[in-house]
């Protein structure tokens, strides 16, 4: 099974290609103005939780 990812950085994106026997597989753009929040990590202190609504609140 042959395998490679192939990374690309500019000063605009990112581009991320996972590429199986010769086909890309995944590929994945993130632009620099348009970065989101997901997938960041934080540190914090649940200080309330509503189980009602699934969720909780954190300082």
């Amino acid at each position: 099974m042959n395998e490679d990812i192939l990374i690309n950085i500019t000063p605009q994106e990112t581009r991320v290609a996972l590429i199986l026997q010769g086909a890309v597989q995944e590929l994945h753009i993130e632009r620099t103005l348009s970065r989101g929040l997901a997938g960041n990590v934080y540190s914090g202190k649940v200080v309330r939780v509503l189980p009602g609504m699934q969720s909780a609140f954190i300082d």
